[in-house]
């Protein structure tokens, strides 16, 4: 086989092209690999039939805020934990203890109590509920009037359970406050805010112990200032208006605003159930300081006194006695000798700036004179006839009030019949000395009582039986005085306009303007 050539096989040589031509593949994809990224796998896409599972995602730049809202409200929350707690151990649950009967568990009446009342014996107590603020460490504690008056026992529960007699130093029916006393030590005072800073809207917590639950807290905001429910008709009512809930056993409680300070004392709510309809009153903790602060040092509250009575300015008054607007305390009584007598307040005028303060209604009139010291002399500004004026009054204390008595009477009656104005359907008859006894007045005071109102009459609604007319006043003409029912027919008679009439009359104790048209 010398000398022959072999040749080799294609399939080899192929063969061989081919393991070179793989390995060259095979390095530059290494090569690929380490000098350019892999691309990410594409995932499958998920099966109908499974569900998919809800992942985390990131926040993407900007939506920072978003993230952190957990956060502030927890710093809000704690805000509210502090707040509250620096409050709670100020409050207290008053219990106060009267009488009762054995037979019938019955609240006896002092009256009935004494030795001649063997049917009904004292066995056991009745306690009501209510709430109560501490304002020293020597144990000071201010709540209402209304719960603690007539009360035979007074006991007093702190936050931490511990139990103490209360003595009361005074109290004011008319701010409707109290001030208890009681001897503890490590007690914790609250500390007074300023009502005349809060504004409408404002966040404030109520705190007391509704419905015997001791230490509950309800948030709302102030609804209103400066509100007049007409609750009581001799009280200085300046209320703050709040919704948060107010409930029986809240009376005399906390009022907080978010700083923890005291703006009120809660005192009463508009309920027909009984229960809060978040609409709950509280009085302005600068009323309730000026009481408590007097109550502490004198054991009463002293207050100006101006000597008038008046009532509310409304569009009718403002036509009648020609005003700019319907803002104002319309003077319906001068006290004799009163330093509003003195410095020549007349019935009829209209007070609307009271030592520099504008005066919106008689009851912030009132507020005013109240907070005054005595022997401080004023300056009112008023309206008569039209034309603004300005007295001087030295302000006084406020003198006691005294009792009235109550007699019958017996009376004859005059109609005044059909006479086609404002004067028609009346029935009335004159002052003597039993209906002036029943009504507190005077020995000579002049007038005529009304019996009824007949239906159909222009004044029904308006006059009521057991108004005293003492005065009419025509738009634009002078008052007339009414001694008895011949004056009243008098000037009845010669009435034949279609004109209104005043009546300025004498109602429960009080005296006011009625405007009839007829």
């Amino acid at each position: 086989m010398e000398g022959q050539t072999t040749l080799k096989s294609p399939w080899k040589r192929g063969g061989v092209l081919v393991l070179v031509a793989l390995l060259g593949v095979g390095l530059g994809l290494e090569i690929r690999e380490l000098f350019l990224p892999s691309p990410k796998p594409v995932p499958p896409p998920p099966v109908a039939s499974e569900p998919l599972i809800p992942r985390a995602i990131p926040v993407p730049h900007g939506l920072e805020s978003h993230a952190t809202a957990g956060g502030l409200l927890q710093e809000i929350n704690r805000e509210y934990v502090e707040v509250l707690s620096r409050i709670l151990p100020s409050v207290v649950n008053i219990f106060t203890a009267r009488p009762v009967s054995a037979d019938a568990g019955e609240a006896v009446p002092p009256a009935e109590s004494g030795p001649h009342s063997s049917r009904r014996t004292l066995t056991d107590e009745e306690t009501s509920l209510g709430s109560g603020v501490i304002l020293s460490p020597q144990g000071h504690i201010l709540t209402n009037a209304h719960l603690v008056k007539n009360a035979r026992e007074i006991r007093v529960q702190i936050f931490d359970g511990r139990r103490y007699q209360a003595k009361l130093l005074g109290l004011d029916e008319p701010a409707d406050v109290a001030v208890l006393k009681i001897e503890a030590k490590g007690l914790v005072p609250a500390l007074w805010g300023d009502s005349d800073r809060l504004e409408v809207g404002e966040q404030v917590f109520a705190v007391g112990n509704p419905f015997g639950l001791s230490g509950s807290v309800s948030r709302g905001i102030v609804s209103a200032k400066g509100r007049n429910p007409n609750l009581s008709a001799s009280g200085f009512e300046n209320y703050i208006q709040t919704d948060a809930a107010i409930n029986p056993g809240n009376s005399g409680g906390a009022l907080i605003n978010v700083e923890g300070l005291l703006v009120g004392i809660n005192t009463a709510i508009y309920s027909r159930s009984g229960g809060s309809n978040g609409i709950g009153f509280a009085i302005p903790s600068k009323l309730a300081r000026f009481a408590y602060e007097s109550l502490v040092a004198r054991g009463k509250v002293v207050r100006g006194f101006l000597g008038v009575e008046a009532q509310e300015v409304d569009e009718d008054m403002q036509q009648a006695f020609n005003l700019p607007d319907t803002s104002g305390a319309l003077v319906t009584r001068v006290e004799p000798n009163s330093p509003a007598a003195k410095a020549g307040l007349r019935r009829g005028d209209v007070i609307v700036r009271y030592h520099g303060m504008n005066v919106r209604d008689p009851a912030e009139l009132r507020l005013y004179v109240s907070e005054t010291s005595a022997s401080t002399e004023i300056p009112i500004i008023f309206y008569r006839d039209g034309r603004s004026l300005t007295v001087q009054a030295q302000i006084t204390e406020q003198p006691e009030q005294g009792a009235r008595t109550e007699e019958g009477s017996r009376w004859q009656v005059v109609r005044t019949g059909e006479l086609g104005n404002a004067f028609a359907g009346l029935q009335i008859v004159n002052l003597d000395e039993g209906l002036r006894a029943q009504l507190g007045l005077q020995a000579r005071a002049a007038g005529v009582y009304v019996v009824d109102v007949e239906e159909g009459a222009p004044s029904l609604d308006l006059l009521q039986p057991g108004d005293v007319i003492e005065e009419i006043r025509k738009v634009g003409k002078p008052s007339e005085k009414v001694r008895n029912t011949g004056d009243l027919l008098r000037i009845a008679a010669a009435e034949h306009g279609k004109e209104p009439v005043l009546f300025y009359i004498r109602r429960g104790g009080a005296q006011t303007f009625v405007l009839v048209r007829p």
